[in-house]
């Protein structure tokens, strides 16, 4: 066989050995369905109407180039611009998001990305789901799985933070420690999934990261 070509084969098998060996790449899913809207029902007076919550979610998502230790920072800058009351309201949407989104199915797929996941995992990885935005945030609630083409895991960018942008705001603007107002129902909702199986319930999830 020609040395040359030789070569050429060599170069190839390499290059595919390499790309199967690189993590996957997902595309993102085809929006199938609509905005859940956890808060629509809420008539306590007591929280920040959703639109005007995620607005300045996604001020904060922007100006931060999506670099997140930024962007709880520039959350609370954000924040500090508003009355006291708004800061409240808006912690206080925030909880009720936290909430809505306190389900097994999310669970399973935090303990998938991070191969575990514990309690106070978990809540930061909701904080991490609303600090990428509306759209995310309800297309991972809708099917968690999907989440595999954007989501990093907590130790390639830590999770925890983005509520800490309305206590430290509210704690400089008035002195005091932020008021908890709102008390939304903290009832883990759907099925335990099984550690011995959760994998499968989302291949893509783990494959990219196990």
């Amino acid at each position: 066989m020609n040395s040359k070509l030789t070569i050429i084969i060599l170069l190839f098998i390499i290059q595919i050995s390499t790309v199967s060996c690189q993590k996957k790449e997902y595309n993102k899913p085809v929006k199938t369905h609509e905005y859940i809207n956890l808060t629509s029902s809420d008539k306590s007076g007591k929280i920040m109407e959703e639109n005007k919550f995620w607005e300045l979610i996604e001020v904060s998502r922007i100006q931060s180039k999506d670099n997140y230790e930024l962007q709880i920072n520039i959350l609370k800058t954000e924040l500090l611009k508003l009355e006291p009351k708004e800061i409240e309201k808006f912690d206080n949407t925030f909880s009720a998001l936290l909430a809505g989104s306190y389900n097994w199915n999310l669970w399973g797929a935090s303990y998938v990305i991070n191969g575990g996941c514990s309690d106070d995992c978990f809540d930061y990885f909701r904080q991490y789901l609303i600090a990428h935005g509306r759209e995310k945030f309800y297309e991972t609630i809708a099917n968690p799985d999907d989440c595999a083409y954007w989501i990093k895991s907590e130790s390639e960018e830590l999770w925890e933070g983005l509520q800490y942008s309305a206590y430290d705001a509210y704690k400089e603007k008035t002195g005091k420690d932020l008021p908890k107002t709102y008390h939304p129902d903290w009832t883990l909702k759907g099925k335990k999934f099984d550690e011995n199986t959760v994998q499968e319930k989302y291949p893509k999830l783990a494959e990219k990261f196990h």
